[in-house]
């Protein structure tokens, strides 16, 4: 990643290929959201969406080949819309399994247009006959996954719709998605069920939250050159659990940047009584590091996996919530 002190949501997006982050942000669902619209109405009705870039995008009727980055396309998916195609972090692990941030996608089912960070093929695209395309947008300019050039292909084929992210927390995240299921069609029930598991692992989150007694939580990724520490202030997940109670050690940084950045010789200084290590870090050369075996969280076991790119659903984050539950619970057990 180019001048890695500086991560700002800009400088993660265009480094992401080379580097094991990720960016992601949070907020309250659009106005005038289809909530309590069955689907047979909202297909009479058509789709109309204004997206994060003030694109007015109107489709009659509404479309039922729909095609979407991998995690936007996950969150879709636990809400009802199961889209025709995906693009993104699509490539099984040695596991066979897909990354969680592909969530509950069925790859039988979806045809694959890129299964990486910048890869994406336009006559793939072509073949499924998509009529829109959704992605993320992180500036309300751009979208995430598709540059400039190869959006003005897509454009000939389909609409493109950027999901508005900046500065929203995770529930007005899942809430925005939710919406925009609703307008393409879904029904409202799958994701009012969803919730209510949702809601019951916040509130059993809360509790082991509390009966830590204020264990500070250290978010971390590395690369080969610095370590990064996760803010709760940019990260709807850490965003989320804050408001359930949690503690974060305290890390300086710029407003605008997703991570601070420290050198490996001062990690001592924001090791935490827990580690949440970034589910994405692809460089493991940190686990050799005899500063890294020295953090007392590290010695104690307590070192649990981070997902802050889980699809934007109360389905798929009712698994996250329950990975931080045990990771409070070791502190009181």
């Amino acid at each position: 990643m180019n001048n890695p002190s500086r991560l700002t949501r800009r400088s993660l997006l265009a480094g992401l290929a080379a580097t094991p982050f990720l960016a992601a942000c949070g907020s309250s669902p659009s106005a005038g959201g289809a909530g309590s619209s069955s689907s047979g109405a909202a297909a009479a009705a058509g789709f109309s969406y204004t997206d994060a870039r003030g694109k007015v995008i109107d489709i009659t009727p509404v479309p039922t080949n729909v095609v979407a980055q991998s995690s936007a396309a996950a969150a879709l998916w636990d809400a009802g819309i199961k889209v025709k195609g995906a693009y993104g972090e699509l490539k099984p692990g040695a596991d066979g399994k897909l990354d969680y941030q592909a969530g509950n996608l069925d790859l039988s089912q979806v045809a694959v247009i890129g299964s990486t960070y910048g890869e994406f093929s336009v006559e793939k695209l072509a073949a499924v006959a998509p009529q829109l395309l959704v992605d993320l947008s992180f500036d309300d300019k751009t979208l995430w996954y598709v540059d400039a050039k190869v959006e003005a292909q897509v454009a000939a084929l389909c609409p493109t719709l950027g999901v508005h992210t900046l500065g929203l927390d995770l529930l007005g995240l899942i809430g925005s998605f939710t919406d925009l299921a609703v307008k393409l069609g879904a029904d409202p029930s799958v994701s009012a069920s969803a919730k209510s598991g949702f809601d019951a692992a916040s509130t059993t989150l809360q509790e082991a939250i509390t009966a830590a007694g204020g264990a500070t939580v250290a978010p971390l990724s590395f690369d080969q050159d610095n370590a990064y520490v996760g803010l709760a202030t940019q990260s709807p997940d850490l965003a989320h659990l804050a408001k359930l109670g949690a503690k974060f050690v305290e890390a300086k940084s710029k407003p605008e940047d997703y991570f601070a950045t420290i050198s490996y010789e001062n990690l001592p200084d924001y090791s935490g009584d827990i580690i949440l290590l970034d589910a994405r870090n692809t460089f493991t050369g940190y686990q050799d590091s005899a500063v890294w075996k020295s953090l007392p969280a590290v010695k104690a076991g307590r070192v649990f996996p981070w997902k802050p790119a889980a699809p934007y659903s109360y389905l798929s984050n009712i698994a996250v919530l329950e990975g931080y539950t045990k990771a409070f619970a070791s502190i009181s057990s």
